[in-house]
């Protein structure tokens, strides 16, 4: 057997052996008609968190943590009963835009989890936002509702990554400093922030962002990542891809084209975000869902409990 068959093997192999019965770790939760394991779920946080010991990881966090991967899960379940796939070429290329994946043990699991993210995004492409419509008229009235609130006052154009420890900061901190990942794609798979659908892209006004953050952030030029910086939040780094200036009036109404687009993105990308909102939501009310709580080892405090 060739070196590349047998790579290939493990990742199927990984990448349904949550489904079989070779498991044997405590039982945290049922969905639908399957087990959830300790040991899934431990690894699930350790590939979005970080290799972090369990004190790490706050109580709150891993009940958030547990909500996203049974809503995952859910979203995986619904793609395979619809027939939806990835393709080992798939997973390569992403692996490819991706070098820090490397063939060793490790990168197999981690090629596992990328396999998962891809397919949970090709049900969000092909499923939730199949019907998800923009017309010229939303877009108009989208630009004159917001045009002001964004060449006003100056500010700043930042795409930003959030994560809850330290540790999966400075990894992720130096994966983008050092040319291996591209920020807006790290921020969209890894960050908890609200802007990381949009690959972690927000408009900010001068003295929006509280005090720690604003003052990393001024320190930027376009193209520039901060250090890492902690706050009541979590831990941020930002990187700057505009600057912001006020306009007069007649400036801004000849610059409207070149904002078009950036509203329409904007637009769109907030009706995205309720359109598989609406999804998940429809997966839940249609599942069922049991938290075993004598075995998380943790008191859950998530959203999912009610059935």
């Amino acid at each position: 057997m060739t070196q590349a068959k047998l790579f290939w093997i493990l990742v199927i192999i990984l990448f349904c052996g949550c489904r079989t019965g070779g498991d044997h770790s405590p039982v945290i939760a049922t969905l639908n008609s399957h087990d959830i394991h300790q040991n899934e779920f431990e690894q699930f946080l350790a590939a979005k968190l970080g290799e972090l010991s369990s004190g790490d990881v706050s109580d709150s966090i891993r009940s958030q943590m547990l909500d996203e991967y049974l809503k995952r899960w859910l979203v995986l379940d619904e793609a395979a009963r619809l027939g939806l796939k990835i393709t080992s070429a798939e997973i390569e290329q992403s692996a490819q835009d991706n070098p820090q994946i490397k063939s060793s043990v490790a990168a197999v699991a981690d090629r596992g989890e990328l396999a998962r993210d891809l397919l949970v995004e090709k049900y969000y492409r092909q499923i939730a936002l199949r019907d998800v419509r923009v017309t010229p008229e939303e877009i108009q009235q989208y630009i004159e509702k917001n045009q002001t609130r964004l060449t006003d006052r100056p500010g700043y154009l930042l795409r930003e990554i959030r994560v809850q420890s330290r540790e999966e900061a400075d990894r992720l901190h130096g994966e983008v400093t050092e040319g291996r990942r591209d920020f807006a794609s790290v921020a969209r798979l890894h960050s908890d922030a609200p802007n990381a659908e949009q690959n972690g892209l927000s408009r900010y006004d001068e003295g929006q962002l509280p005090d720690v953050l604003e003052r990393a952030v001024q320190q930027l030029r376009p193209g520039d990542v901060s250090p890492v910086i902690e706050s009541n939040y979590g831990f941020h780094m930002f990187k700057l891809e505009q600057r912001i200036q006020p306009h007069a009036l007649e400036e801004r109404r000849s610059q409207l084209d070149d904002r078009r687009a950036q509203l329409t993105e904007e637009l769109i990308a907030r009706r995205n975000q309720q359109a598989i909102d609406k999804e998940i939501e429809r997966l839940i009310s249609q599942a069922k869902i049991r938290i075993t709580d004598s075995a998380l080892g943790f008191p859950y405090s998530g959203e999912l409990r009610h059935n």
